[in-house]
């Protein structure tokens, strides 16, 4: 993982964290348990990080219900 990646992952777990009304924490461990972080997010960034912030997020949502992690 390089600094523009961390970057990322910290702009998503902040703008889930928001829409969801969760502390980022816990966020960042579902992305994390839910394996969306290390099999998507991340081999994803140089598409993900093109789209808007609304965009990523609903993805990001829709990506954690399909796994299961969110209802």
């Amino acid at each position: 993982m390089n600094l523009e990646q961390l970057s990322f992952i910290t702009y998503c777990v902040g703008n889930l964290a928001d829409t969801l009304k969760m502390a980022p924490g816990k966020v960042y461990r579902l992305l994390r348990s839910s394996g969306v972080l290390n099999d998507y997010i991340i081999p994803g960034y140089d598409i993900l990080h093109t789209f808007s912030k609304d965009y990523i997020t609903n993805d990001l949502i829709d990506c954690l219900k399909d796994k299961g992690a969110l209802q």
